[in-house]
């Protein structure tokens, strides 16, 4: 029997898991209750139980205050917790109950209907825009919820794989992912069977959600309310039914949000309204869409194609802003299941790139972060932030670099390094972008001279996950510059 692969999105509001089956055939798995896509929602009954998708969602407006969702926007946020029934969570081990939601159900189905072994290996999803530290976070979920991640993937370029399986010509296609708390642009060119990333851009901190607030915000102010005044549990329960409006709101000129709110309060909104309300979010897309074409040097009309992806994408404002600024014709790309079924194809390709006919190889990626170290200028005598690794590099890259001690008797060194967002050789130093602490140092114990050779070596893997080593008058220090657990090795 041919070995079955298996993919997951890991999704803000919504997951999913795929399987490259023993007949090739690219399905998704349904959970539970039987759906293909599962809530990305945590919710913990009072004996601490762990409870997961639907069921979980639901208690987002009776049970807030033990329900978690929107957990990956917290994903580069090191500080955030959540602590329920006496027990604390950060992102990791949210993220890490969903994941083993979705394979404990998948494996329970392939031992009691098939006789299958348990799923171990898997590629799991990420937004195109995650830098160091999520993509880091990420893999340790999977890992935390016993599984083997094989490799993360970014979610529009594992859409542009199930996609181009059934594409033979060379072009350059655009992906519009939009999903529910995370958007994400990328151009792929499809050339002889390959698919390279030529740029990425996006903001995790972009979705539907923002579209589900700003749609809540509207009813109130039409009733004269202010949304900033509600409790949490009341903007809970009137978010989950902007949510279904906004569903209405794709096929429907007007939609009615009817809640409980001081007694029951009902409110039609219009499509030109909800269009009207949330056209600045809309315009951030297309800002991210004119960068990543600035990033791959090419113009709108250079496009062949637009795919759209994610399940916010199906608003109709997102097809009209893609027909006029783009004069094609978007194309839907099962936008609910295409990132986890290319997920899938991904762990094949990593195992058997030939075994399914007529499908792609994926080239080249590029990064979206570029990572820096605090360096002194000799030339302008100030410290600046200098670029190891720019922003559209590829994204598997290792490079060399040599530095020098800048005064006499010097025994040791301080590394302070950066996640960026640019494509400079130098920039100025930013304190924001600070992502490792400045306790990072390695110790020869011996006065040298000013001049002595400092030895920087940097590789961000297939991953995105960056590592960086230095060595200097025989002293050596590893650094993974993305983990608080990371500790500087000396010899």
């Amino acid at each position: 029997m041919k070995k079955e692969f298996y993919g997951i999105d890991l999704g803000t509001t919504y997951s999913c898991i795929s399987v490259v089956d023993s007949d090739d055939f690219v399905r998704v798995i349904p959970n539970k209750k039987g759906q293909m896509v599962t809530p990305s929602v945590v919710h913990f009954d009072d004996n601490n139980n762990i409870i997961v998708g639907q069921l979980a969602k639901s208690h987002l407006v009776d049970k807030p205050e033990s329900t978690v969702a929107l957990i990956k926007r917290e994903m580069s946020n090191k500080d955030f917790t959540v602590t329920i029934n006496g027990k604390t969570y950060d992102p990791i081990d949210i993220s890490s109950f969903i994941l083993k939601y979705l394979v404990d159900f998948a494996n329970e189905k392939r031992k009691n209907e098939e006789g299958k072994d348990p799923i171990y290996d898997v590629v799991i999803t990420v937004p195109a825009y995650f830098g160091n530290l999520e993509n880091t976070r990420t893999k340790e979920a999977g890992q935390k919820a016993g599984l083997n991640v094989l490799q993360l993937i970014d979610e529009p370029t594992a859409a542009a794989m199930s996609y181009g399986q059934k594409q033979s010509s060379d072009k350059k296609v655009l992906v519009y992912d939009l999903g529910g708390g995370t958007f994400d642009v990328s151009i792929l060119s499809f050339k002889g069977g390959i698919m390279n990333v030529d740029s990425t851009r996006g903001n995790h901190h972009l979705g539907g959600a923002d579209w589900d607030i700003a749609l809540a915000q509207l009813a109130m102010k039409k009733l004269g309310l202010s949304y900033d005044e509600m409790s949490d549990k009341e903007k809970k329960t009137i978010l989950s039914v902007a949510e279904e409006a906004k569903k209405e709101l794709t096929e429907l000129n007007s939609a009615t949000l009817q809640f409980n709110y001081k007694g029951i309060r009902a409110v039609e909104i219009t499509r030109e309204e909800f269009d009207r309300e949330t056209a600045s979010l809309l315009n951030t897309t297309i800002l991210l869409v004119e960068e990543a074409l600035a990033a791959a040097n090419l113009e709108v009309n250079e496009i062949d194609e637009i795919i759209l992806v994610g399940g916010s994408s199906l608003m109709t404002m997102v097809g009209d802003m893609i027909r006029e600024n783009f004069k094609i014709e978007p194309k839907l790309v099962d936008p609910h299941m295409a990132v986890s079924k290319g997920a899938a194809l991904t762990a094949l390709q990593k195992d058997d790139p030939e075994r399914v006919s007529g499908g792609i190889a994926i080239g080249v990626r590029k990064g979206s972060c570029g990572y820096g170290l605090k360096v002194t200028n000799v030339e302008l005598n100030r410290e600046l932030c200098f670029s190891l690794i720019k922003r559209d590099d590829n994204l598997i890259t290792k490079e060399s670099f040599e530095f020098a001690t800048q005064v006499d008797g010097q025994t040791q060194i301080q590394f302070v390094f950066y996640e960026t967002r640019s494509n400079l050789e130098w920039k100025e130093i930013d304190a924001n972008e600070e992502i490792k602490g400045r306790e990072d140092y390695i110790s020869w114990g011996k006065p040298v001279p000013a001049g002595t050779t400092v030895k920087v070596n940097v590789e961000r893997d297939e991953n995105g996950c960056v590592s960086i080593n230095a060595e200097c008058a025989g002293a050596k220090g590893e650094f993974h510059i993305v983990t608080e657990a990371s500790k500087l090795a000396t010899k």
